[in-house]
């Protein structure tokens, strides 16, 4: 992530993905954890993400950090993500592990499941913490996953269901790095898929997409 020459501008990591080919690019996968599923209003509380690169998970690379925080957390937060008061107290600062983000994503495709609310999240942050507007572009693998594997759209809803369905193993399910190792191994799925079926660039898979929604009535 780098400052351009007005202090307030900050040029986003993530690449536009539309005209880009579904091979040989690389792939930044993200996940968020928070204390909360509200649109608003909700702290990350950690933070995980690895790189795709031609097809291939780079452990080496893998990203994961607690974010600080003080004060009280949600029981049921306690309860899903397993981070105590005392981890959160010591984790790293918000900026910190932002800027680490930006840093390690550049020149990249982002990558999440149900990207949508995670999106929202690290707007908010980034605007909290770093007094940057802007709105994250993050390719939602669970749009892409139905159009391509649409005799299993109505059963497979979330991401529990997608690894069933492919037998895949999570490391750890409402972990953040664990969740995006998983939903990396399904981004792979899905760039085989289409390739199989010829499509080359993120634009003919989200025609697909919109063609396959058309179908389906919604």
């Amino acid at each position: 992530m780098k400052k351009t020459d007005s202090a307030s501008v900050i040029t986003p990591p993530w690449l536009d993905p539309w005209e880009l080919p579904l091979l040989g690019t690389r792939y930044f996968v993200v996940d968020l954890e928070s204390d909360g599923l509200q649109r608003k209003n909700n702290r990350i509380l950690s933070v995980g993400a690895i790189a795709v690169v031609e097809q291939t998970l780079r452990y080496s690379e893998a990203f994961y950090h607690v974010l600080h925080h003080t004060g009280d957390l949600q029981a049921d937060a306690m309860l899903i993500h397993g981070l105590s008061p005392t981890a959160l107290q010591q984790g790293d600062s918000t900026e910190a592990v932002l800027g680490a983000l930006c840093e390690q994503g550049q020149h990249s495709v982002w990558v999440g499941f149900h990207a949508g609310f995670d999106a929202l999240l690290l707007q908010q942050a980034f605007k909290s913490v770093l007094q940057w507007s802007c709105e994250p572009v993050i390719l939602n693998v669970a749009e892409y996953l139905p159009a391509l594997f649409s005799d299993h759209a109505a059963t497979q809803q979330n991401l529990d269901d997608w690894v069933e369905r492919f037998g895949l193993h999570a490391i750890e399910r409402h972990n953040a790095l664990g969740d995006a190792m998983v939903t990396a191994e399904l981004l792979q799925i899905v760039l085989r898929k289409a390739t199989q079926q010829g499509i080359t660039t993120w634009a003919e898979l989200r025609q697909l997409r919109q063609i396959q929604r058309k179908k389906r009535g919604y």
